[in-house]
C-alpha cells in the first residue's frame, strides 16, 4: 500500500535538499560533474561475501569513471564503524548499505543525511515506505537450510514451527539473533508471528550461534549441522553443487528490506548521490533480480530468470519493525542467553 504521508515527507525533504544544500548542485549534470570531480566513493557494506554490490561498483565504474571502494562488515559491526566515525569526526563512508532496520538506528543517531532529489526516484514501486534517507534497493527472503545428506525429504521442516521437534535438539546452526543481521531479523519477524512460547520452545533446542555469516551455510553443507536458520535462499545459487537445500516454510519467508543511504558529512556527497541514483537503474537492478532477490524498481517482473523465479515470488512472512529493534535485541538476549 502506497505510504503517501512518507512520499510527501520524503519530497519535501527533496525540495529542501535541492535548495539549501549549496555543496550540492540542484541541477543532475552539475551533480555528475561535481560526483567525477570528487574522484571516488566510498561504500560501507552490511551485506558481506556477496559479489553484487561489487559488481555494480563495476558498472558504475564503467560508466562514470569513478571508482568504488568497498567495505564488507556484518551489520552490528558496521553499525559500530560508522557510530566511531561520527563520533571522532573522520567520517569515510560516502554510503552505507544496509538493511533497513540498521539503519534506521543510524538514521536517529543522526549519522545519516537526506539523499534530497534523484532522477530514478520515480521508477520505485508505489508499495514501499519512503523517508527521504533510506533508499530502498532490493529485498531478500529468508527461510531454513538443511543438508540433504543428513536429512532425508521427508523429514524436512516445513514451517518455521517444526524447528521445535524435539529431534533438532542440539542440531540447530542459527544466525545470532542478538546482534543486527539476518538473525535479529527473523527472531523480531517470529516472535511478532508466533509469540514468546515459540521462542523459549526454539531457545530449549539449544541452537547453536554464530555471527560467521557466509561461514554458516557451508558449516551445514560439510555436515557440521543439519539445519541452519535463517537462511538467505538466494544464496543457494552460491552453493550450488553442495549437499544444502533451502526451504521456504508454509508461513512464508522472513524477509530483510536492504537500503542505501547517505552518511553525514560524506567525504564525497556528490559521487555517493551519484551512486545511489546509479542502483535504481535497470541495469543494476537485474543485477539483484538475477541472483533471487526482488527488485525495488518497477517494470522488471518479465526479466526475471525462471530459474530464481520461485524464491522471487515466495510467499513472504513479514520483517522486523525498525522502531522496535532495540527492544527485540533486548528480548532476544533475555531469551536467548
Amino acid at each position: 500500500m502506497i505510504n503517501w504521508a512518507n512520499r510527501l515527507s520524503a519530497a519535501i525533504v527533496a525540495i529542501a535538499i535541492g535548495t539549501s544544500a549549496s555543496a550540492q548542485a540542484a541541477d543532475w549534470n552539475e551533480v555528475v560533474k561535481a560526483a567525477k570531480a570528487e574522484g571516488k566513493v566510498t561504500l560501507y557494506s552490511g551485506h558481506v561475501g556477496v559479489p553484487y554490490h561489487p559488481e555494480v561498483a563495476k558498472m558504475f565504474e564503467a560508466k562514470y569513471g569513478i571508482p568504488v571502494e568497498i567495505l564488507d562488515l556484518r551489520a552490528s559491526d558496521l553499525a559500530e564503524r560508522v557510530r566511531t566515525e561520527k563520533a571522532t569526526g573522520r567520517v569515510s563512508a560516502d554510503v552505507i548499505l544496509n538493511g533497513a532496520g540498521a539503519l534506521w538506528l543510524l538514521k536517529n543517531q543522526e549519522a545519516l543525511a537526506p539523499y534530497g532529489e534523484l532522477p530514478a526516484l520515480g521508477k520505485l514501486r508505489g508499495d514501499l515506505e519512503l523517508d527521504g534517507t533510506r533508499l530502498p534497493i532490493y529485498i531478500q527472503g529468508y527461510g531454513i537450510a538443511v543438508n540433504t545428506k543428513l536429512v532425508p525429504e521427508k523429514d524436512r521442516p516445513k514451517s518455521w514451527k517444526d524447528l521445535l521437534d524435539p529431534k533438532w535438539q542440539g542440531k540447530i546452526l542459527s544466525d545470532d539473533m542478538r546482534a543486527l543481521g539476518g538473525g535479529s531479523t527473523m527472531f523480531a519477524t517470529t516472535y511478532a508471528k508466533f509469540g514468546r512460547e515459540f521462542h523459549e520452545k526454539l531457545a530449549a533446542q539449544k541452537p547453536q550461534f554464530s555471527r560467521s555469516v557466509r561461514e554458516n551455510a557451508r558449516r551445514v553443507a560439510r555436515g557440521e549441522f543439519p539445519i541452519y536458520i535463517p537462511f538467505s535462499l538466494p544464496d543457494q545459487l552460491l552453493n550450488k553443487g553442495l549437499p544444502i537445500v533451502g526451504i521456504t516454510p508454509i508461513e512464508g519467508d522472513v524477509y530483510a528490506q536492504f537500503d542505501l543511504a547517505l552518511t553525514n558529512n560524506a567525504p564525497h556527497p556528490n559521487a555517493a548521490r551519484l551512486l545511489m541514483d546509479f542502483f535504481l537503474s535497470d541495469e543494476a537492478q537485474l543485477v539483484y533480480v538475477r541472483s533471487a532477490r526482488v527488485p525495488t524498481v518497477k517494470g522488471l517482473d518479465d526479466k526475471i530468470p525462471a530459474d530464481v523465479k520461485d524464491i522471487v515470488k515466495a510467499k513472504l512472512l513479514g520483517t522486523s519493525n525498525p522502531a522496535t529493534i532495540n527492544a527485540d535485541l533486548k528480548l532476544a538476549t533475555e531469551i536467548y542467553k
